[in-house]
């Protein structure tokens, strides 16, 4: 839009979805790539909370959620974002393995566990609100403005997607009142049942019909469409309880469950003596439980990624270990210097 053209350069129009186009551009003050969204129309209960509710976005500074860095309402209403070079996860080729795919879900678990500690909701997880990098790290994006469009009492945009919603979401009063982080585990539960299966875990050929199964239909186990993800069954299962209670409760106990499959996994590829499955599995679970800030399982991580690792990496794995040992014996939890050294490693033996 013109009103903006005194503010970037490089304009390029990436894709418009139900309220916003989105541009790549530079920023003329610094040549910085960001991706910038402008809403489609704004109605004026919207535009007067649209600082307000999105400024909790700005705060939500983590590896795994887009940043926001600059938002207004004038000359017309926009936010300038980060920008992820790769794809969207609903373009991800499905399904997908699923250790890949528990990997990837694990880290979105991330980035809601850092949310949900600020009490912020995400309450529209689907895979077109997941950016992923090279490297398919994911990246969870549009904070807030569901919540903004939730309280305008005049919008046509509904504040959540029916294919992944949870019943607490389409009917409050029958399923236990508004949502809450459990919502967010129920959503990711729909992204990991789609990852591994190719489909949807609910779906029909209207609103009604799509709430109705929502509601009141009994899931298909993903085994019956997929035998591999059998493995992880159990955890998708249990995301998509319809009641909350039955779910997991924090994004963090769900990770716990993911760190459990890993470790059953890499117990299976070591007894079969697969080495490349199990170098990455190893990794993996370093990786994990670095993010779940288990001091003693990264110990005991590292001692099995020692096994993978080249002659100059052993010695890296090693000092690591000594090191994080003198963190453990003097009751230090792990700084940025130590995690970015851990990283390195990992991703040292991971290129072997």
């Amino acid at each position: 839009p013109p009103e903006l053209q005194a503010r970037y350069t490089d304009v390029e129009y990436l894709d418009s979805g139900g309220f916003a186009r989105v541009f790549k551009a530079k920023r003329k003050s610094d040549g910085k790539t960001v991706a910038v969204k402008i809403p489609i129309s704004l109605d004026e209960a919207t535009g007067k909370s649209f600082l307000k509710e999105i400024k909790a976005w700005e705060e939500l500074k983590h590896e795994n959620i887009v940043r926001l860095y600059d938002m207004n309402i004038m000359p017309i209403p926009y936010f300038e974002m980060e920008y992820v070079e790769n794809k969207i996860l609903e373009e991800l080729k499905k399904p997908i393995g699923v250790e890949k795919a528990a990997k990837i879900v694990f880290d979105i678990a991330e980035g809601l566990k850092y949310a949900h500690g600020k009490g912020i909701i995400h309450r529209d997880l689907k895979p077109q609100n997941v950016l992923l990098t090279k490297d398919l790290t994911p990246k969870i994006t549009d904070w807030g403005l569901s919540k903004v469009l939730a309280e305008s009492k005049t919008s046509s945009i509904a504040s959540f997607t029916p294919l992944y919603a949870a019943p607490e979401q389409i009917s409050p009063n029958q399923f236990g009142g508004w949502p809450d982080n459990r919502t967010d585990v129920y959503g990711l539960g729909v992204i990991f049942y789609e990852l591994v299966t190719g489909k949807l875990p609910f779906s029909g050929e209207s609103i009604v019909e799509v709430s109705n199964a929502i509601m009141n239909e009994e899931l298909m186990k993903p085994s019956k469409i997929n035998p591999e993800a059998k493995e992880v069954e159990q955890i998708i299962t249990k995301c998509l309880e319809k009641k909350r209670e039955d779910r997991y409760q924090t994004a963090e106990e769900l990770q716990n469950a993911l760190f459990d499959y890993n470790k059953k996994s890499l117990k299976e590829s070591r007894s079969k003596d697969d080495l490349t499955k199990s170098r990455i599995l190893s990794a993996d679970r370093v990786m994990l439980a670095v993010k779940l800030k288990d001091l003693t399982e990264v110990l005991k991580s590292l001692s099995i990624l020692k096994d993978y690792a080249r002659p100059e990496e052993k010695a890296k794995v090693e000092n690591l270990i000594e090191l994080i040992e003198m963190h453990v014996k003097e009751g230090v939890g792990m700084d940025e210097e130590l995690v970015n050294r851990i990283k390195i490693l990992v991703y040292e033996v991971q290129m072997k």
